[in-house]
């Protein structure tokens, strides 16, 4: 008796990923991941159970990956509000084109789904909430990290082409308010 192959699914997250970059998000089907990563679009199905799925568990290591990323920027010491945004900044600045792009496509696939979005909410949620009143450059900080964002998701939903020049200035002004917000803090 033969044994079932069991299926990896970091190797079909590697496959679904590298779709969405050599297509650019316009031909991620399930035949496409499938053929990418060698398995039957059965077993993919099996893995998976819909496409929306397979984009939820690529968003949420797309997600992890991210976070990790910006916890590694910040060690483990206590952080400020402004830090963590500043992180997340930096650590966008440091993303090549095709890795946002990516993020972009992933977020904004599972719009149709809000309950799936739960992982991006709690990223926004954590960089958010702590922008409160009582932080002196609350707002800028607020506003500049919306613009970053809303940058971002534009772009994600096919509305705006924004250039990698162009985002990086976007991300480069909202660094310098939260670097601005900062200074003014410890003034």
């Amino acid at each position: 008796m033969t044994r079932k192959k069991e299926i990896d699914r970091e190797k079909v997250l590697d496959a679904a990923e590298a779709v969405i970059i050599d297509s650019d998000g316009r031909s991620f089907t399930l035949d496409a991941v499938a053929e990418r990563a060698g398995i039957s679009k059965g077993g993919l199905v099996y893995t998976f159970g819909t496409k929306d799925e397979l984009i939820h568990a690529a968003l949420e290591r797309e997600v992890g990956r991210f976070r990790e990323a910006v916890r590694q920027r910040l060690g483990d010491r206590p952080l400020k509000a402004a830090e963590l945004v500043l992180a997340h900044i930096d650590e966008a600045l440091n993303e090549d084109y095709a890795s946002t792009k990516k993020a972009a496509f992933l977020v904004t696939a599972l719009v149709h789904a809000p309950d799936m979005l739960e992982p991006v909410k709690e990223l926004y949620r954590s960089l958010f909430e702590p922008l409160t009143e009582a932080l002196l450059g609350a707002n800028e900080i607020r506003r500049s990290l919306l613009a970053v964002e809303g940058a971002f998701l534009l772009q994600g939903l096919g509305l705006a082409e924004i250039s990698p020049s162009e985002m990086k200035a976007v991300l480069l002004h909202a660094r310098n308010v939260v670097f601005a917000s900062l200074a003014e803090a410890v003034a």
